[in-house]
């Protein structure tokens, strides 16, 4: 009977690290932010900042329209859809991060009056905002080494690339020259200051932990001069499906024995 009860143990243990690396779920990762791209063209085209009493992104018109979804144009008093598909960014800890949008009408707009990140990350964590790359077409523009800061949010990050009537950024000339994109505006950044691993490098971290934990003692392979990189497809990793076999099979051997 007791032989039995380790048996189970064993296969419940080797399940149980089998799911956790199933999930890639960071037990540091306590909390998460997002980020959006923010753009105005010259004829004031625009995505405004997700908190904007007017257009932010709890904002919704009468006739059902959330003004955050697409890029809003004039045509007089009228409001226009200009398209606009947005890739924003959820922030789960330490990490480089992109925001961007596609399918975009400027019309004949040949500059912008503002290009910014918003994020509701609050102004009172220790984070740093660097890196910060302005990608146009495909095509780096212009690097902040470190990001300039809105000075007219006081309650969230914001950083700014393009803002016409401030002078810390070159106003009407800017910091840096581009012609208008036709296909894409991205904005890369790397965050630091918020401690926790990015989601992708928590589900590598789980599944290799996972893995150690289950997997019994076995003699080390021969070395290779080779070194094989694998992509991640959201499916457990197999050290821990091996894992879970090897010690489901003594499992099995054990309550056969008794």
């Amino acid at each position: 009977m007791k032989k039995s009860r380790i048996a189970c143990a064993l296969t419940a243990a080797a399940v149980a690290a089998s799911l956790t690396a199933f999930s890639g779920i960071s037990a540091s990762a306590e909390e998460s932010y997002n980020a959006y791209i923010g753009v105005q063209s010259a004829s004031f085209t625009f995505r405004n900042a997700w908190n904007e009493d007017t257009y932010g992104k709890d904002i919704v018109a009468d006739d059902g329209t959330v003004w955050f979804d697409q890029l809003t144009g004039w045509d007089g008093p009228t409001a226009l859809n200009k398209g606009g598909n947005f890739t924003d960014a959820v922030i789960t800890g330490d990490g480089t991060y992109s925001v961007s949008v596609t399918d975009f009408d400027f019309g004949d707009d040949e500059t912008f009056n503002l290009l910014f990140i918003s994020t509701d990350i609050p102004l009172d964590k220790e984070v740093s905002f660097t890196d910060v790359k302005v990608i146009l077409d495909g095509q780096t523009k212009y690097t902040f080494d470190d990001a300039y800061l809105s000075p007219d949010e006081a309650t969230y990050y914001s950083p700014m690339m393009i803002n016409i009537w401030n002078d810390d950024l070159g106003k009407q000339d800017g910091l840096f020259g581009y012609v208008m994109p036709e296909d894409s505006i991205e904005i890369q950044f790397t965050v630091s200051g918020l401690g926790a691993a990015s989601s992708a490098e928590a589900e590598t971290e789980a599944e290799t932990e996972a893995a150690t934990e289950a997997a019994p003692e076995a003699t080390e392979a021969p070395k290779s001069d080779s070194t094989t990189t694998s992509s991640k497809t959201g499916n457990v990793g197999a050290a821990a499906v091996a894992a879970v076999m090897v010690a489901a099979g003594a499992a099995a051997l054990v309550s056969k024995k008794k």
